[in-house]
């Protein structure tokens, strides 16, 4: 799975990253459909948003969906602290079901420090944990936290319904297929359970009705699960695509994601939806042939709004590209993910940087924003791979901190943990997260260059993005403006790639320490040429200097 990019937020029309709600709100909507009568509370925990982004949780909005139609009274706090709010501690007081979702590795002390908090104030709950960043760990969490209950293995939407039905009647949980569970003292890890193969049978994910979660009038969805392809570096690849027999690319219908979209609209005043999804056009026909009806439903709809998406590269041509602008498609991420071959091989992309290049310069031709999944570096990368990369991202004018500075992330089970090890590859692990150092001492002294001398052209670059957006987003928006902060961008991009060039060069020849000090100075003087010409552009008032 990949994640959530800043400029695709953006032009999709978020703001600014959420914060927990400070209240909780109770959801209505529909009648339940069951009357199996009680409380549930789900929890999402707090992260670093310096290497990701904040969005509203669609996995727990979506089971939150699910325990709705049984009849729980459901609640959802999302990106929850600890200590835990006293609104939070309050309704978990009388919860027989608490969920806590994780879908970074990296949340999990945070998530097992929220079930310990939430066991202290009600014994009696059952305390269940899931989500893609648990994957293939159940049994281990269980054992190192004996305040959780059980946890669910991939897909959670059916499991997690049948867990509610047996605790609130008493049922045995151990027959729940795709339930990890505890039974006397023992992890019990359960059957396998298949993921959903039709998807539209699913409840749309639960929009609280709080005004405020949608007050930008941006809002997140998910289409489809799955991916066709099978990148080394994805969790999708890894994870979604190995336990099941069902193709490995599953769509909604058009007509449900356009229900959707219509009650976001009706119901919330959304004029901006992220699909976030890791493939939108599927990697087969059937994806191009959703992709044209939801286009056509869509142009169908009393209301207009603008939307982004993530896809392959080799799935792009300029009349899929074309139908869809034409409805309200204003930005794409595309996955590159590097320009060197002996990269794209270790990724398995199955795409070459000829296709790239002509995907970036189809995007422009055709007029739609884009932005890319780059990693830069890997355990094995050496100079000569790392300057090919830097060249593609001029040569093509892309290019920002996060994908310069990008670290390729390995998960525990993954493939690729195996073969670096086999190739001397040293991890440690710290808190359920794998850490390596570089096998060149060069590159490692490179990315900590990139990581922290290049760190400012990350405020200046945020700052262009949201200039664009307010100008793009406004009713007449100023072409003049548009094409400058445009060209701006362009001109960040390229400052920011001729340093990291700079870096490499200089590097090679001299000492690091030289080189960190020459480079912070040169940064330092091209970020602060950059902001002023923003300044000039769109007045002190509208500039966040990061």
């Amino acid at each position: 799975m990949t994640w959530l990019d800043v400029a695709c937020r953006l032009a999709a029309g978020s703001m600014g990253s959420p914060r927990w709600n400070s209240r909780l709100v109770q959801g209505q909507g529909a009648a339940p459909l069951k009357t199996r009568t009680g409380r549930a509370l789900l929890l999402s925990p707090a992260f670093d948003k310096t290497e990701y982004l904040a969005a509203e949780s669609l996995g727990l909005r979506s089971l939150a969906a699910v325990l709705r139609e049984r009849g729980a009274d459901v609640r959802l706090f999302e990106e929850c602290p600890v200590p835990l709010p006293r609104e939070v501690a309050e309704f978990a007081s009388d919860c027989q079901v608490v969920g806590v979702g994780v879908l970074f590795t990296r949340q999990i002390p945070e998530a097992l420090e929220l079930i310990r908090k939430v066991r202290s104030i009600v014994p009696d709950a059952h305390l269940v944990i899931g989500g893609q960043g648990l994957e293939f760990l159940w049994e281990r969490v269980l054992d190192e936290c004996p305040e959780l209950d059980s946890a669910c293995m991939h897909e959670g939407d059916v499991t997690l319904g049948e867990l509610w039905d047996r605790v609130v009647t008493g049922g045995d949980l151990l027959r729940i297929p795709g339930l990890c569970v505890r039974d006397r003292g023992k992890v019990a890890l359960g059957r396998v359970r298949p993921p959903v193969e039709d998807l539209d049978s699913l409840p749309f994910p639960w929009r609280e009705p709080d005004p405020l979660h949608y007050r930008d009038g941006h809002a997140t969805a998910a289409t489809s699960r799955g991916c066709a392809a099978y990148c080394t570096f994805c969790q999708s690849g890894n994870y979604g695509n190995r336990y099941h027999r069902l193709p490995r690319w599953r769509a909604r219908s058009a007509e449900s994601v356009v229900a959707e979209i219509s009650e976001l609209v009706a119901g919330h005043g959304i004029r901006a939806v992220s699909f976030v999804d890791d493939d939108f056009l599927g990697g087969d026909g059937r994806g191009r042939d959703r992709a044209l009806r939801f286009a056509e439903l869509l142009a169908a709809q009393p209301y207009e709004i603008t939307f982004s998406v993530e896809c392959r590269i080799n799935e792009l041509d300029e009349e899929i590209l074309t139908v869809l602008q034409a409805v309200g498609l204003r930005h794409l991420l595309i996955g590159v993910e590097s320009a060197n071959e002996r990269d794209l091989a270790l990724f398995a992309k199955r795409t070459t940087p000829e296709e790239a290049e002509a995907a970036i310069a189809l995007l422009r031709r055709v007029g739609i924003d884009f932005s890319l999944g780059f990693i830069m570096f890997q355990p094995l990368s050496d100079t000569d791979g790392l300057r090919v990369n830097l060249e593609f991202l001029r040569r093509n004018r892309v290019g920002s901190h996060r994908r310069v500075a990008n670290r390729l992330e390995v998960y525990p089970g993954s493939p690729l943990l195996s073969y670096f090890q086999r190739r001397g590859v040293r991890f440690r692990e710290e808190k359920y997260r794998l850490y390596y150092e570089f096998a060149d001492p060069v590159v490692a002294k490179l990315y900590g260059i990139y990581r922290r001398g290049l760190l400012p052209f990350a405020g200046v670059e945020d700052s262009c993005l949201r200039a664009l957006f307010r100008e793009e987003t406004r009713g007449v928006p100023d072409a003049a403006r548009v094409r400058g902060l445009k060209s701006l961008k362009d001109d960040i991009a390229a400052a920011l790639v001729g340093l990291a060039e700079d870096s490499l060069g200089m590097i090679t020849q001299n000492d690091v320490l030289v080189a960190e000090s020459e480079i912070s100075t040169r940064v330092s003087e091209r970020v602060a040429a950059l902001y002023g010409r923003l300044l000039e552009m769109e007045g002190e008032t509208h500039v966040d200097h990061g």
